[in-house]
């Protein structure tokens, strides 16, 4: 048994917690305990010491890892969230431990940096200019083009992502990042803004590790994204329903990307958007992607996206499945037959309309349906509704796996329609559903 260190699991971040425990490591959970920085007492309780400490405090937390280290050595430091890449950067290296130089967890956490490294490297990649100052946006929207994305440089899930089709918007925007403050995590934005090209084209994720000098494509995600001019996404299929010359473009496209940025070790989630001039990222980060895709990519392939990263934090070489797309519309079953195993999709119930509800129906279809794996809520009856415009607005979700993609896209459809958020006493009784 192995002790691992886990700062401010989110998301995925969760699962790194519950799939620790069940290959048999000792899991300690570093967590403010409160707000947004407080993990759910069912993954809670799969760690074998849980820490509750200010994760926004690095010192802090730096000199209680090296304490705890002192008594009884960690193995590993992994963040357990985008905002905590850095961090457990600089504390695997304070304790001698595998991990990501400065630079390059610097690098793949803000996205001005990250559009840095990958221009100096020759990448293609979205015309963007850095900001400051409102003053500079003219300038910039003059170079970008309109319509154009602002974004800040270190915020997740869509938050506070705009597409811009004037400058009127353009400048609402730029107040928007700029003045946000302290908000998500309790964590202060940087006032920098990134004005970015508008690429036109279906948007993908690619999943993946890097070990040393070999970068692996696991899997590439469709994405569904919601209405703009917001980014919210609002489902994803695996694997993508590419050609294999397309997947391949993508895959060579992608691990440029990861080399360019110095990834060595660990998991990366890349977004990308396939334009007329080929595959042109968004951003990209070193964590487990969130949104339950490790979920869709292990129900789908049988890789094992969570064990991956352990063992690449851990100086064991990951197990396989570890192929690239496949021809076809997918990666490679675990056996390596070149024919995915199965469709694997979550839908995510935006619902503009609804401030607050009193109970959340599934229809008796939808939980019928053998198609339908899991329907869950994420906002809970009589908790408040956040305003649109990131993923913290999403209601609840669905998710479907079966051997086509075409029917796990239609059992996703039925459940966005079967399932209602009812403000009064509902019709019917039942609540979630899980095959």
């Amino acid at each position: 048994m192995v002790r691992i260190a886990v700062i401010e699991p989110r998301s995925a971040g969760y699962g790194l917690i519950d799939r620790g425990r069940e290959l048999g490591h000792d899991m300690v959970v570093f967590t403010a305990g409160h707000g947004e920085r407080r993990v759910p007492d069912e993954h809670l309780a799969h760690a074998s010491r849980v820490e509750v400490i200010d994760t926004n405090d690095d010192r802090l937390v730096r000199r209680r890892l090296r304490e705890l280290h002192s008594r009884r050595p960690f193995a590993a430091v992994l963040p357990g969230f985008e905002h905590y890449v850095p961090l457990a950067a600089d504390a695997a290296a304070d304790l001698g431990l595998p991990g990501l130089p400065a630079a390059t967890a610097a690098a793949l956490r803000m996205k001005h940096l990250m559009r840095e490294r990958l221009a100096a490297s020759g990448i293609d990649q979205p015309r963007h200019v850095l900001l400051t100052d409102e003053a500079e946006l003219a300038g910039a929207i003059a170079e970008v083009g309109l319509p154009c994305v602002l974004k800040p440089v270190d915020q997740s899930g869509s938050l506070n992502v705009r597409k811009a089709r004037t400058m009127a918007e353009a400048a609402d925007a730029f107040r928007r990042i700029n003045g946000y403050g302290a908000g998500y995590l309790d964590r202060t934005s940087l006032p920098l803004v990134l004005v970015e090209e508008y690429v036109v084209g279906p948007e993908f994720s690619v999943e993946g590790y890097a070990a040393d000098d070999e970068v692996v494509v696991l899997g590439i995600t469709e994405k569904l994204l919601g209405p703009e001019p917001y980014f919210v996404e609002v489902g994803h299929m695996v694997p993508a329903p590419l050609d294999a010359d397309t997947a391949r473009t993508v895959e060579a496209y992608t691990v440029g990307v990861v080399r360019a940025l110095g990834l060595r070790l660990g998991p990366f989630h890349a977004e990308l958007r396939l334009s007329a001039r080929g595959p042109l990222l968004m951003e990209v980060a070193a964590r487990l992607p969130g949104d339950r895709i490790p979920d869709l990519l292990r129900l789908a392939t049988g890789a094992d996206l969570y064990e991956t990263t352990l063992r690449c934090f851990l100086g064991v070489r990951p197990a396989g499945p570890a192929a690239g797309p496949a021809a076809g519309p997918g990666p490679l079953a675990p056996d390596g037959s070149g024919a995915p195993v199965r469709h694997a999709g979550i839908r995510f119930f935006l619902r503009p309309e609804v401030s607050g509800y009193a109970a959340m129906t599934v229809a008796p279809g939808v939980t019928a349906d053998p198609r339908i794996h899991e329907v869950g809520a994420l906002i809970g009856p009589g908790e408040p509704v956040p305003a649109a415009g990131s993923s913290a607005s999403r209601l609840g979700y669905a998710i479907a796996v079966s051997p086509g993609y075409r029917a796990t896209a239609a059992a996703l459809d039925a459940a966005e329609r079967g399932v209602c958020f009812e403000r009064s006493e509902p019709a019917l009784t039942a609540v979630s559903a899980t095959n």
